[in-house]
């Protein structure tokens, strides 16, 4: 948050009400105010009845009455102005402006600078050069905080799109359907609507609210946008790899039923040759789709996915080599000295002389 404008001078009071009605909401600007209210020491006020306004923001009341926090959609909702030469300066800059009002009167406003994901523009990259032919955004913000943030990724400014209500955003999704696959990432309420029309629709997992999880077909774990590419890579590889398991698998069985039709011919194929063919091919295939266990990062393959790895046995140090069992010497100094006392573990070596375990005082017959 970079700035508070308070229109009755009263910034810890007016932090505390905002904060109090941000407290529940799942947005990431909300995040922000609860963060600064917090560094400052300002308790939240209490605030109940708190309901939604869907790309526009949220409604509460307090002991004298309705509150509510948002921007210029809200505002107008709710018959307010913010016809005041402190709160246009806020309009006037690149960073995204959250009103708080009482009724129909604007008390503040704050700016929050929104910064884009430090992997988002490499993401974007990777997926162009992965074959995405066609990237945009799509956000409920300001034109000029969109424009600012497409400058960071590198879209050209007719590919965002700003001030987008969820309708609007639904809507412009279809319009792109109509020129091929649609895939949607979103991490909020507003993104639920647009996530469900998409063809594929992808939430951000750790981030992203409960409505956009369940509407997605697919939840990123992470925030890391690299993430996204990798999973688009990997989904075209695996592709791939199914289209020629299916053309080793359907040219395996053309020979072996055109051989099984010509047996009678001078170049006869015995029957063990036939299951070996069969067999050999499942082999093929089986073994051809272990190339979907390789996975790759910043554009390196490095090896087998390390569940993988750890099932198989396999340690990764200059090279992958097979994990070495533990003697059974190795697994008995690792009991505790307590198993050892009470159970009175003996230990013989290939001369068959008695060993006397630790921590024990019995007396070593010769």
């Amino acid at each position: 948050m970079t700035r508070i404008v308070a229109l009755d001078a009263d910034e810890c009071g007016f932090l505390s009400l905002l904060a109090g009605l941000e407290a529940h909401s799942e947005h990431h600007v909300a995040a922000a105010i609860r963060r600064e209210a917090a560094a400052r020491g300002i308790a939240p006020a209490h605030v109940v009845d708190v309901s939604a306004r869907p790309s526009a923001g949220i409604v509460g009341s307090d002991a004298l009455g309705v509150l509510w926090a948002g921007n210029l959609h809200l505002v107008r909702d709710m018959g307010a102005s913010v016809d005041h030469a402190r709160l246009r300066e806020l309009t006037d800059s690149a960073e995204t402006v959250v009103y708080l009002g009482r009724g129909p009167t604007v008390l503040g406003a704050v700016g929050v600078a929104d910064e884009a994901r430090a992997s988002s523009a490499p993401a974007l990259a990777a997926l162009r050069a992965g074959g995405v032919c066609r990237i945009v955004m799509m956000t409920g913000d300001r034109r000029p905080v969109a424009l600012r943030i497409g400058a960071l990724l590198g879209l050209a400014p007719d590919e965002i799109h700003a001030e987008m209500l969820p309708q609007d955003k639904v809507r412009h999704v279809g319009e792109l359907a109509g020129g091929g696959t649609v895939a949607f990432v979103g991490d909020g309420v507003n993104d639920a609507a647009a996530l469900a029309r998409a063809d594929v629709g992808i939430a951000m997992g750790a981030a992203g609210s409960e409505v956009a999880l369940q509407a997605a077909d697919v939840a990123l774990l992470s925030e890391d946008m690299k993430k996204l590419a990798d999973a688009q890579h990997l989904a075209r590889r695996t592709a791939a790899i199914i289209r020629q398991n299916l053309v080793v698998a359907i040219g395996a069985m053309l020979v072996l039923v055109t051989g099984g039709l010509f047996f009678d011919l001078p170049l006869p194929l015995p029957l063990p040759l036939a299951v070996v063919g069969h067999e050999g091919g499942t082999v093929l295939v089986v073994l051809n789709g272990f190339r979907c266990c390789r996975i790759r990062s910043g554009g390196q393959w490095t090896g087998p996915h390390p569940s993988v790895r750890r099932r198989m046995g396999w340690r990764r140090r200059h090279r992958l080599r097979p994990r070495r069992r533990p003697t059974r010497r190795c697994r008995r100094r690792s009991r505790s000295a307590d198993q050892q006392e009470r159970k009175r573990v003996r230990v013989f070596s290939s001369r068959s002389r008695p060993v006397i375990p630790p921590n024990t005082h019995s007396r070593r017959r010769l």
